[in-house]
């Protein structure tokens, strides 16, 4: 719809349904304004790539503007997380790092106290298999973390992959600091109404 996140509500809070009965008289026939009604143009500053995809997951807990992990990628590059899309193409057995957000975590009855994770970054899923020995070592970051880093032995079964999770690591704290990333993301908005917008917001 070529129109911003923040330049919409900007909009849409300077819609008025009718006009206040104390002002109905300065606007004359409708057609012209008084200068009292005068309304300040201003231009908002642009909204950061991930300002954009924090606001995206606060309403719609999903953005298809980019991944929060796609934004993070240099950061976790150098600390030698490997995309999920590269795991097929990794030796099998060897110990590698991934990254993702957690998107499900599950404890069957019969696993004898076995984990089930699925981790997503912005190139695919990566399964994890979480021991009960090292869940229990890292219980609250395995329970609780929405980030998640986790270092482990690859293994492959045809088409079938898994990480055998030996060190988990809660990096949710840097998804506050998506706000911050991508500051050319979004070209300056055009020029907007002030008055009634403001006095909306107040």
């Amino acid at each position: 719809m070529n129109l911003s996140r923040r330049q919409a509500a900007w909009d849409i809070r300077a819609l008025d349904d009718a006009p206040l009965p104390l002002f109905a008289a300065l606007e004359g026939d409708g057609e012209s304004v008084h200068p009292a009604m005068a309304e300040s143009i201003i231009r908002l500053p642009a909204m950061s790539m991930g300002e954009q995809v924090v606001e995206d997951y606060a309403t719609l807990r999903m953005s298809l503007r980019c991944h929060p992990l796609d934004l993070l990628r240099a950061k976790l590059e150098a600390r030698g997380v490997v995309p999920c899309t590269q795991l097929g193409a990794l030796t099998p057995e060897r110990l590698v790092t991934v990254a993702g957000l957690v998107l499900s975590r599950q404890r069957p009855g019969t696993a004898k106290g076995v984990i089930f994770m699925t981790l997503e970054d912005e190139t695919g899923i990566a399964n994890l298999i979480v021991w009960a020995d090292v869940f229990e070592r890292f219980r609250r970051t395995a329970v609780g973390a929405r980030l998640l880093i986790c270092t482990g032995r690859l293994q492959r079964e045809g088409l079938v992959i898994h990480i055998i999770a030996k060190h988990l690591e809660d990096y949710s704290q840097h998804l506050n600091g998506l706000v911050d990333l991508g500051r050319e993301a979004e070209p300056p908005g055009p020029a907007t109404r002030l008055a009634i917008a403001s006095r909306n917001f107040h």
